[in-house]
C-alpha cells in the first residue's frame, strides 16, 4: 500500500473539486446520538460508571468538537475510561452490535490501565508511536479493540489539528480504506497506518493545505458509506 501516482489520483477524485471541500467547523460539528442503556447493561461490575452514563436520559449525543475537549484531561484510569466510552459512543451511534463490541473490552484485566498508557503516548506521540502501543505488540493493547476504534482514540486524544499538523494521527476504518479502494480494510500493521498518513499528507498538499487533514478523513469516510437504499 506504498504511496503511488495511482493512489492519489483516485483518493483525488473521491474528494472531489477543492473548491467544494466541507469547512472544519462541519468536521468538527459531526454529532452522533447514542443510548447509555446499551453501554450500562453490559457495565464490568468492577468498574465505576462514567458520569454521563448516570444521567436519567435515554438517548444523548456527542460531537466531535466535545470529544477534542473531553480529551485535554485525561489523568486517571477512571477518566481513560469515560473518554473510551464517549468516544465509541460517537463511533457505535445508536448501532447495538457495535455497542456490545465496545463494551467488551472493558471486561479485560487491566484495560484502564492500559487505556491510560495508551492515550497519553497518543497525546504526545506521533501517529505511528500511538499505533503502535495499541497495535497486537503494543503495552496498550486490549483484547477486543481494534484500528477502527483506536485510531479514534488516538485522533481526539491528540487534539483539534490545525492545516499545519500534517502527520496528525487520523481516524482509520473500513469506510475510509473502501473509499481510498483498498483491499485490505482492517487489520492494518503500523507501518501501513503510516503510509496512511503519508498518503494524507500528500492529499492536502495537492487539495487543500489550508485545511486540516481531518476534512480529508471526514470526506472519505462519507463517500465510503455507499448509496442509500431506499425503505421498503
Amino acid at each position: 500500500m506504498a504511496v503511488s501516482p495511482e493512489n492519489l489520483s483516485r483518493a483525488l477524485s473521491v474528494l472531489g473539486p477543492p473548491e467544494k471541500a466541507v469547512a472544519p467547523e462541519t468536521v468538527w460539528g459531526q454529532t452522533e446520538i447514542f443510548y447509555p442503556e446499551r453501554w450500562t447493561k453490559r457495565w464490568p461490575k468492577n468498574l465505576p460508571l462514567p458520569e454521563f452514563l448516570e444521567r436519567q436520559e435515554k438517548a444523548l449525543s456527542v460531537s466531535r468538537q466535545r470529544l477534542f475537549e473531553f480529551g485535554e484531561s485525561i489523568d486517571t484510569p477512571e477518566d481513560a475510561v469515560s473518554f473510551y466510552v464517549a468516544v465509541c459512543s460517537w463511533g457505535t451511534g445508536t448501532d447495538a452490535q457495535q455497542t456490545y463490541r465496545c463494551v467488551q473490552p472493558l471486561h479485560q484485566p487491566g484495560a484502564p490501565g492500559r487505556l491510560l498508557e495508551g492515550l497519553k503516548v497518543a497525546a504526545t506521540g506521533s501517529g505511528e508511536e500511538g499505533y503502535f502501543i495499541f497495535d497486537h505488540s503494543g503495552s496498550a493493547k486490549v483484547k477486543g479493540l481494534g484500528p477502527a476504534f483506536f485510531t479514534k482514540l488516538l485522533y481526539f486524544a491528540a487534539g483539534r489539528p490545525a492545516p499545519a499538523d500534517t502527520r496528525h494521527p487520523l481516524i482509520l476504518d473500513r469506510r475510509v480504506a473502501a473509499a481510498l479502494g483498498w483491499t485490505k480494510t482492517s487489520g492494518w500493521r503500523t507501518s501501513e497506518y503510516s503510509q496512511y498518513l503519508d498518503l494524507v499528507e500528500q492529499l492536502q498538499e495537492r487539495w487543500r493545505p489550508d485545511l486540516p487533514t481531518d476534512v480529508i478523513e471526514y470526506t472519505l469516510f462519507q463517500a465510503g458509506r455507499g448509496p442509500n437504499v431506499p425503505s421498503i
